[in-house]
């Protein structure tokens, strides 16, 4: 499976500010900018940008005059009630725009569709979705991501006019042409579930056409706790990875439970990405030699063949229960923003026999269980469903906030401090926010600093650690999405995520 790179808003936006700076006028550096903002969160300041640059003023540009209305667009999905149809129509009038200027079907299908989300007359939707289709290209001279797009929109045209079966076949066909692009796969199921939620419509027949499903594995280093014959176990997850369609690994390396899943994944054609509580040398040393040499062999091996590596914390302070914690709550993090990414529920696959209630492993499976999303583990007759809804322990997970110009806040949850934070933002518009969690001994202000340093204006920035760990406990209340790497004062670069509160318009396919 090819692995999903997410995009750089961050660096596209610094790099489109240095290039402004030698051609100030250039209009799709504009564009890259505008648009890195809205990718970026800063949804505000993105369309004062628009209009600074006077973009909207631009004819004969699809992606510019489109932009316009992507942004009318993402606040109507942040929207509700008489607002969020005022802003689908200043959508739909803005794509139609582009459509009328430039005969872009992407603008085009986009105008048909806001239009349905304004509530505008029938007529005006099937006129344009008419026009797209008599425009859609037929010819088979290009690229798979193109060719995907073009049967994507015909797929679209036929579910607004109500023809589902037509919209399957061709949504099916669109996938065929590049069937490894599930970022874009989830793009669609989205646009899609929002038609069928307008139309109060069941949404169950896109799931045939879901991406792979992301994981949260954990597992007992010391497999006689958990009661099964390793051989068994080694066919049960196979086969379970398999019926549930797991695309996505998310976990540490420890020797036992976590590397059986993660050699399984391995070979199931799955991405594995590993999050490690502590530097790896330490990590190997202390949670996988004592086990034996064998286990240090295949752990370097899922290492070099893993799609990424995350270190949590810097600190040589292992093992460590709450580093431990937070480590897991980072990796079920990651799950759950893949998931959301594609429009698909993930799960969690554990080793774990409930009798060793003090565990790692159970400690993993209580946090999980809060996340509300299905949960299984792994005993001697095979994978069973449960739900260990344990102590919900945030006030264990102390954080940071910082704003400009001022000093650390400290805060005893991610949630408290994420409501802080919109708040914050609520009263002082312009300033820029930086969450990190507050983990000793790591230098927490100086990374704030570092955060801070390279937003862009308007914004609110997580660290990759904090975002993750708030990722596991919003139960869907917050979009989070990756901004990019900051890389201000010379310091190693820190993987940032912007928060926004999320528009409950469509659900995930389970």
């Amino acid at each position: 499976m090819t692995p999903i790179h997410p995009h750089d808003y961050i660096q596209s936006y610094e790099a489109g500010i240095a290039s402004l700076k030698v051609n100030p006028f250039d209009r799709d550096l504009q564009h890259t900018v505008v648009l890195a903002l809205a990718r970026a969160g800063a949804l505000d300041f993105a369309m004062c940008e628009y209009n600074r640059y006077g973009l909207a003023d631009v004819r004969g540009h699809e992606d510019i005059m489109a932009l316009n209305g992507r942004l009318s667009k993402d606040l109507y999905l942040r929207s509700s009630g008489k607002k969020a149809i005022k802003h689908a129509g200043d959508a739909a009038r803005k794509y139609e725009a582009a459509f009328q200027d430039t005969l872009g079907y992407y603008s085009g299908i986009n105008s048909a569709t806001m239009a349905l989300m304004a509530d505008m007359p029938a007529e005006r939707v099937s006129a344009r979705v008419e026009a797209i289709e008599a425009l859609l290209p037929v010819s088979r001279d290009v690229t798979p991501t193109d060719h995907y797009f073009t049967e994507a929109t015909r797929a679209e045209c036929f579910l607004l006019k109500g023809e589902r079966s037509k919209a399957a076949s061709a949504l099916q066909a669109a996938i065929g042409f590049d069937p490894l692009n599930y970022t874009a796969h989830a793009t669609t199921l989205k646009q899609f579930m929002m038609i069928s939620a307008k139309r109060g419509e069941g949404v169950d027949w896109l799931s045939d056409f879901r991406p792979p499903r992301p994981l949260h594995f954990a597992g007992h280093i010391r497999l006689k706790q958990s009661g099964i014959d390793q051989d068994a176990l080694e066919v049960s997850i196979s086969d379970a990875l398999q019926y549930q369609d797991v695309g996505f690994g998310f976990g540490a390396l420890a020797a036992g439970g976590d590397i059986i899943f993660a050699e399984n994944l391995l070979e199931q054609g799955a991405d594995l990405h590993v999050i490690l509580p502590c530097p790896r040398d330490i990590f190997k040393r202390e949670s996988v030699m004592p086990f034996g040499e064998t286990w240090g062999q295949r752990f370097e091996d899922c290492m070099a063949q893993a799609s990424s590596v995350r270190i949590l914390t810097q600190s040589d302070q292992w093992p460590d229960k709450t580093v431990n914690r937070l480590s897991g709550l980072s990796a079920m993090g990651h799950a759950v923003m893949q998931g959301c990414a594609l429009s698909v529920d993930p799960l969690q696959m554990l080793i774990f026999n409930d009798e060793t209630s003090l565990s790692y492993t159970a400690t993993h499976a209580q946090d999980w269980a809060v996340t509300g999303y299905a949960q299984f583990r792994f005993s001697e007759d095979g994978l069973h469903p449960f739900n260990d809804r344990g102590p919900d322990a945030d006030s264990e997970i102390a954080c940071a906030l910082k704003a400009e110009a001022s000093s650390p806040k400290i805060y005893p949850d991610v949630m408290t401090a994420v409501k802080a934070a919109f708040t914050l933002r609520a009263a002082q518009d312009e300033t820029k926010v930086a969450l990190h969690l507050k983990i000793e001994p790591e230098p927490t202000e100086a990374i704030l600093n570092q955060v801070l340093g390279g937003a862009a204006p308007h914004s609110l920035l997580a660290t990759e650690a904090f975002a993750s760990v708030f990722a596991a406990k919003a139960k869907g209340r917050y979009k989070i999405t990756y901004a990019g790497q900051v890389t201000s004062g010379g310091e190693t670069p820190i993987r940032c995520y912007s928060i926004q509160k999320a528009a409950v318009l469509t659900d995930t396919l389970s």
